[in-house]
């Protein structure tokens, strides 16, 4: 049997991993000397509601590598493959820690991919190994499609404020954006692995219409994913105009877990989307 592994930067709640029947490794989060286990010790709203009643700027780390080596243990051991799905390289060192793991097993019992993308954007890529799977798929193939997928992923987000992935080191190429940004909302893209400019907005319904834009114009689309940032008034705004925009697709929303919010802060929305080949 083929298992897939992912991180909690895919933002797949506990309950939903359990449905889907993979593994999610859990990064840490910290506020001062309390850390906490993304999505284990700490739910998305909860991370929120402590967030916006702190001062202290969270800090997160990467699973270890003896975590991943855990989980990739009790597959191995029961003759199972493993493929691996995780985080941008260029984001966290989640994927150098799963690497490490994944070396301490025979060759090609576990197969580590870098996403090169996040949250809803790694859930399409971790739904669609599932589907080669059930398809009858061997390892090898799985990875491949993986491999084959990302660069058909994009995750846009319209933030708040650029405080946060500014604080975080996260900013990327985004950079560009700081300085000049009063009264104005970036927005933001996942590309090639790190954090790009797309564009900038004088209010959050030009932004909100602005992401519609995009995932239109990226169409036709196999997949479509809205979420929020601590702020559900903002998804229920987004969701019913990309229902509309593509009413064959189902638009799966969600929200971005404690990990990927001590960057995006809270206030913020966006999309995420696969686009069909």
């Amino acid at each position: 049997m083929i298992r897939i592994v992912t991180d909690s930067t895919s933002d797949i709640l506990p309950d939903q991993a359990k449905r889907l029947g993979i593994d999610v490794v859990p990064l840490t989060v910290r506020f001062g000397d309390e850390q906490f286990r993304d999505g284990i010790d700490l739910d998305p709203d909860a991370f929120y509601r402590r967030l916006s009643n702190t001062t202290v700027q969270p800090r997160t780390s990467q699973p270890t590598p003896e975590q991943f080596a855990e989980v990739y243990r009790r597959h191995v051991s029961a003759g199972d493959s493993v493929v691996s799905v995780h985080i941008s390289a260029k984001l966290s060192g989640t994927l150098q820690s799963a690497s490490l793991a994944a070396s301490e097993f025979p060759d090609e019992a576990v197969r580590v991919v870098d996403s090169t993308t996040v949250s809803a954007g790694m859930q399409f890529l971790v739904r669609t190994a599932l589907a080669d799977v059930a398809a009858g798929s061997d390892a090898a193939a799985v990875e491949k499609g993986v491999a084959d997928r990302r660069g058909r992923v994009g995750v846009y987000v319209l933030l708040d404020t650029l405080t946060y992935l500014h604080r975080g080191g996260r900013i990327g190429r985004a950079q560009s954006f700081v300085g000049g940004i009063l009264n104005v909302k970036p927005l933001l893209c996942v590309r090639d692995g790190e954090v790009h400019p797309e564009a900038r907005v004088r209010s959050r319904q030009q932004g909100i219409a602005k992401l519609v834009e995009i995932a239109v114009a990226q169409g036709p689309l196999e997949g479509l994913a809205a979420f929020h940032c601590g702020a559900p008034g903002q998804l229920s705004l987004i969701q019913p105009l990309l229902e509309a925009a593509y009413p064959d697709l189902e638009v799966i929303p969600g929200q971005l877990g404690a990990v990927v919010g001590t960057y995006s802060g809270p206030g913020g929305v966006g999309i995420a989307l696969l686009r069909a080949r």
